[in-house]
């Protein structure tokens, strides 16, 4: 959903002088005008300043624009609010707004009051201002300054969408896609999606994609789908350009291109996005859609790694313990799989038992080793779970314990480890046959509490 927004009081100067009755006041006024067109403030100011003082209200609005936007003086929005109140309190609406986006956003010494900024919104959204409706429906869909009211943030979004205002066409149609605050209608969304997109606004041209990418509401359509992504990539929309690079990546109803791929990826990679950097290092690591590149592989990783993605952890730890593009360093890849380990990953979690397990990098650490192990184990990596039962057949970080060792290698089997299959064979022998049958026991229990949790 889009955020409310501030346009630009600059462009908003009172410039009537019509209702100003005096022949002499209108000269003077007109003089502040031209010095203000000219870029002389000062002189604007000593031109509307006695008009104000008595009772002008262009005068009013036009110094407070001045304080409002630092035009020449400093940035006084103090003065600015003083300035402005007048003219709003009669029925401006420039000044209403300006007024409201002060309180809004508390500027300039002025405290954020979130109550009188919908209060002025609301006074300008009444007399049809586009951007004061955008913005009371965003604080009534949010909750700030008013209380929670999904039906008056859909009135005023409506409003401003009926105008032309395309951030207002757009939360219309994201309410209508969420159903949030009135029922969910795709044809609705896109509708409103679409008026946006007309207007150029990227991400509504990302919406009408995911519309088609993921079937709502319409019939699933790649190829649309990858039309829309690319119009809000090629405006620099992230997302819209990791799911491109994405669809070209893996053909997804489309031709697969890995040089189309690595594009988009890059575009996405470079706006900070960290799912792109770390699809950007796989590419450069396996020389799909360009050139083998170890460094340019671990440039991305990191960057992705340092934005806290497991995933990128996982691959500077690799790239740092086989020594790809850097010098080995193990050191450097058991703090990589630390910090991938910390989150969850099963496999840095499995790499970093291995580490332990092997002095490799560290001291020598059984009862770490387990650890790891055993936390990859219960995610369903089969390589811990053949090496958690190397643990306990051989007694080393753990009592020895056939049945323990037996599970766990007939887990992995399951699972897929030849390993583990040739280590079940391997530990049977010698085992009694009511052991054997209570390490099946164990063993299925725990793939069918497995298979519960997979699909909970």
């Amino acid at each position: 959903m889009t955020n409310r927004t501030v346009a630009s009081s600059a462009l908003m100067i009172a410039c009537l002088i019509a209702a100003i009755a005096s022949p002499v006041l209108a000269a003077d006024f007109r003089k502040g005008l031209e010095a203000f067109n000219a870029k002389d403030y000062a002189a604007a100011l000593a031109e509307w300043v006695p008009l104000a003082e008595n009772g002008d209200l262009n005068a009013m609005y036009n110094i407070a624009l001045i304080y409002d936007e630092g035009l020449g003086v400093v940035e006084d929005k103090v003065k600015a609010t003083i300035w402005y109140l007048e003219p709003a309190t009669r029925g401006d609406v420039a000044a209403q707004y300006n007024l409201a986006t002060i309180y809004d956003y508390g500027q300039g010494g002025v405290e954020e009051n979130n109550e009188e900024a919908a209060k002025w919104y609301l006074a300008a959204a009444k007399q049809a201002d586009e951007q004061a409706q955008f913005n009371l429906g965003f604080m009534y869909g949010i909750g700030e300054g008013v209380d929670i009211d999904f039906a008056e943030s859909i009135k005023w979004y409506r409003l401003g969408a009926d105008q032309g205002h395309v951030a207002s066409q757009y939360n219309l149609g994201y309410a209508y896609d969420m159903g949030q605050g009135i029922a969910e209608d795709n044809e609705q969304a896109l509708r409103w999606y679409e008026k946006a997109a007309k207007q150029g606004d990227a991400d509504a041209h990302y919406a009408i994609a995911l519309i088609y990418d993921q079937g709502d509401g319409v019939p699933e359509d790649n190829l649309t789908a990858i039309e829309w992504y690319v119009r809000a990539a090629e405006q620099g929309h992230s997302r819209a350009q990791f799911n491109a690079a994405v669809m070209y990546d893996v053909g997804e109803g489309i031709e697969e291109d890995n040089e189309l791929a690595v594009h988009w990826y890059r575009a996405a990679a470079e706006r900070g996005h960290a799912n792109a950097q770390f699809n950007l290092g796989v590419m450069f690591e396996s020389g799909e859609g360009t050139a083998i590149d170890y460094p340019e592989a671990m440039k991305w990783y990191r960057s992705a790694a340092e934005q806290g993605a497991p995933q990128a952890q996982y691959a500077v730890a690799m790239l740092f313990d086989h020594g790809s593009g850097v010098a080995e360093d193990n050191a450097a890849a058991i703090a990589w799989y630390e910090r991938a380990a910390a989150q969850g990953d099963a496999d840095a979690q499995n790499n970093l038992g291995a580490m332990f397990d092997a002095g490799e990098g560290t001291r020598e650490d059984n009862a770490e080793a387990i650890k790891w192990y055993s936390l990859s184990a219960d995610q369903g990596n089969p390589i811990a779970q053949n090496n958690l039962g190397a643990m306990y057949y051989t007694g080393e970080g753990a009592k020895l314990d056939r049945v323990q060792a037996y599970k766990w290698f007939y887990i992995a089997e399951r699972l897929g480890s030849e390993d583990g299959r040739q280590n079940r064979i391997k530990s049977s022998k010698g085992m009694r046959s009511a052991d054997v049958g209570e390490a099946k026991r164990l063993a299925r229990q725990w793939l069918s509490d497995f298979e519960e949790k997979e699909y909970d």
